[in-house]
Formats: C-alpha cells, sequence, structure tokens
C-alpha cells in the first residue's frame, strides 16, 4: 500500500492516509473520515472484530444492488457500485466492480463491522409466526414477542414474579391471611400518613385474582427481560419501583373519593411504564395480535397505540375496577423516561443502537 497520499473516492482530493482499522492497512481520508479498503481487507478486518468468525465474506451477504454511484475507485477510475450493507438493512456501500475495493463513509464504518452480529439480530427479528404461537395466543389472548434474546439472566424480573406469586399464594392458602395483606400491602387512600409512602411500594407486589396476578406476570416476563439487560439489575429495579410510585400518584390524582377511599393492588402500573420504555428503546421488536383468527405481528408503537386505546375506551365508559390511570400515567412515565435515557442507553448498548437505526428494514407481513 502506498505511503503517499491517495485520492478519497469522496472528495475527490489526495487526502487518503494509511492507517490501521482492525489490524488491517487502509487508507483513511483526513477530510471526510470515510475509508477504503483493499481487496479482502475488509473481510479480514470484520473477522478480526468477531472472535468466532475465522473467515467472512461481505460480498455473500450484500443487500440489493442500488446502481452505479459517482464516486471512483482511487485505484482504476472505475465506476464504483452502491448497493444495501445487508438485505434488510439498507446502509450503502460502495463497491468497485474491477478491482473489489470498498469505500465506507466515516457513519457506516461500525454498521459494516458489526454486519455478523446485525445479519443474525435481522434473521431472529424477521422470524415468521408459526402455528405454536397462534394456538397459543388464541388459547390465551396474550401476545407472542419477537425481540433478540437478553445476554444477561434477568434475576430482578424473576425475583419480582417470584415476590408476587408467593404473596398472593400466601393469601390464598393461609386461613386469615388474605385480608390483613391487602391491608397493609396494597395502597389505601385512607391508611395512615406514615404508612402510604410504604404502600405505594409495596402495592405493586400484590394482586387481586388469579388472573390479574398471571396477566401482569406475563407481561412483565415479555418486556422485562429486554429493558433489564439493557439497564442492569439495579437500575432496572430502581425504574420498577419508581414507576409504580408515579402510576399510583397518577390514579390517586384523578380519582373520585366521593365513592370511597381509594384501594389499589397490582403491578399493572409499573408494568405500563416498562411498556413505554420498551417502545422507545426496541422499536425494532414486534408484538403479535389476534384480529379473530388471524395472528399479525406489529411494531410496539402500534400495538401499545391499541393498548392505550383499550384503557381509554374503558375509563371513558366508567370500567371502575381497573386503574386506567395507573395505566396510563405510568406509560406515559415510560415514555418520558425512555425518551430522555435513550441516547445514553443506545451509547452503552451498541446492536440496540444500530438496529435503532432508520435503515433497518423489520419484516412484518405475512409471507
Amino acid at each position: 500500500m502506498p505511503s503517499t497520499m491517495a485520492r478519497c473516492p469522496n472528495c475527490v482530493t489526495l487526502t487518503l492516509v494509511e492507517t490501521r482499522t482492525a489490524r488491517q492497512a487502509v487508507l483513511q481520508c483526513d477530510h471526510c473520515r470515510g475509508v477504503w479498503f483493499e481487496d479482502g481487507a475488509l473481510n479480514r478486518a470484520i473477522a478480526h472484530k468477531h472472535e468466532h468468525i475465522d473467515e467472512y465474506d461481505h460480498e455473500e451477504h450484500l443487500g440489493a444492488k442500488i446502481g452505479k454511484g459517482d464516486r471512483l475507485c482511487r485505484r482504476c477510475d472505475s465506476a464504483m457500485e452502491r448497493y444495501h450493507l445487508l438485505k434488510h438493512y439498507e446502509v450503502e456501500v460502495d463497491c468497485c466492480p474491477s478491482c473489489d475495493g470498498v469505500w465506507l463513509d466515516r457513519h457506516e464504518v461500525t454498521e459494516v463491522m458489526q454486519s455478523p452480529q446485525l445479519k443474525d439480530a435481522l434473521a431472529t427479528l424477521n422470524r415468521s409466526t408459526s402455528w405454536r404461537s397462534w394456538a397459543f395466543q388464541l388459547l390465551t389472548q396474550m401476545p407472542v414477542e419477537f425481540n433478540l434474546k437478553a445476554h444477561r439472566t434477568p434475576w430482578v424480573t424473576y425475583g419480582i414474579i417470584v415476590l408476587c406469586s408467593l404473596l398472593f399464594i400466601a393469601g390464598q392458602v393461609v386461613p386469615g391471611l388474605e385480608m390483613p395483606l391487602y391491608a397493609w400491602l396494597g395502597f389505601n387512600s385512607d391508611a395512615p400518613s406514615w404508612l402510604q409512602p410504604f404502600q405505594l411500594v409495596t402495592h405493586q407486589f400484590m394482586h387481586g385474582s388469579w388472573m390479574h396476578l398471571l396477566g401482569n406476570m406475563y407481561f412483565l416476563w415479555l418486556v422485562g427481560d429486554n429493558i433489564e439487560d439493557a439497564l442492569g439489575h439495579w437500575r432496572y429495579l430502581m425504574l420498577y419501583l419508581v414507576s409504580g410510585i408515579a402510576a399510583a400518584l397518577a390514579e390517586w390524582l384523578f380519582f373520585d373519593a366521593s365513592g370511597g377511599p381509594l384501594l389499589m393492588v397490582g403491578a399493572s402500573g409499573s408494568i405500563a411504564a416498562l411498556f413505554g420504555v420498551y417502545m422507545i428503546w426496541f422499536r425494532y421488536a414486534s408484538l403479535t395480535m389476534m384480529i379473530v383468527v388471524f395472528q399479525i405481528k406489529l411494531a410496539p408503537h402500534w400495538y401499545f397505540l391499541f393498548w392505550s386505546g383499550f384503557n381509554i375506551v374503558g375509563m371513558l365508559i366508567g370500567d371502575t375496577g381497573v386503574a386506567y390511570w395507573a395505566h396510563l400515567g405510568g406509560f406515559l412515565f415510560g415514555l418520558v423516561v425512555g425518551l430522555t435515557s435513550k441516547s445514553r442507553i443506545m451509547e452503552q448498548n451498541l446492536l440496540m443502537k444500530l438496529l435503532n437505526q432508520p435503515e433497518i428494514r423489520v419484516q412484518r407481513s405475512s409471507r
């Protein structure tokens, strides 16, 4: 590789200088910071970035050919051809059809280096629904999630599920324990002022029926593992608890006390906040909805739009058996948390950041 400056395909100036990326000798433009890879150098650089890959051929995984671009190969002056990086990841890369050199703009380098992970992630996200998922949702009316598997064990999510289940079962099987548990651990707007702050936390672990418990725990398991993976155990626990407090306060604020005191139990306010966070951080995931007997995959924002609509309708028709303000208040709180912390979380989780780019194309229609 020459040590003198070479012509940049983007700037068309002699600003390419030799440097190293992933132990490969490359040329980088001093002006636009784009990178030129000679034939084979990009494949070796990608393989070096991933311990489980011995050899990689980026051409084998390229997406659609877009056509010839305006850039010329820095070696042979051939017009470079533009391709999508992957079939469903529409970052554009420039390849020379004659000498097989590759030009990457500055913002494309990270995405290309992570292309093996992106390819595997898209294969997972783009899976079709199956007869098993259809039968499960038909019988339970619960959605099925299409998302990446969490890297760390969601111990906090499991712990909350176990604690909620033990408290409910204890109230059912131990004679005389159910009402004292609700009186002390459920939230009561008429409880002594010194007890209410305690109840704002403990009501999140109490449930009123088997269906109440099973529904909440399923949704917690559905979205909690990925959020816990992104946040870490302790920050996730704090999010869960603070969200439950915010949701309870929203219900208390709009509660009509003329019909008696507010009595509230359940994790649904906390989980509603997790819905809001999930919608902001995991736009590439899918949740299924059953329309009569047809199961469809929806983007999280569409799924939670329908969920919010059901809650608003329930509140307007005067259904007093459900804490709708806690649901909607928790969801709004989660949206705020998700939006204000998104940039920081994305910087800490590279794959999440790449999958949240607008170039991704998640397949949700039936095939």
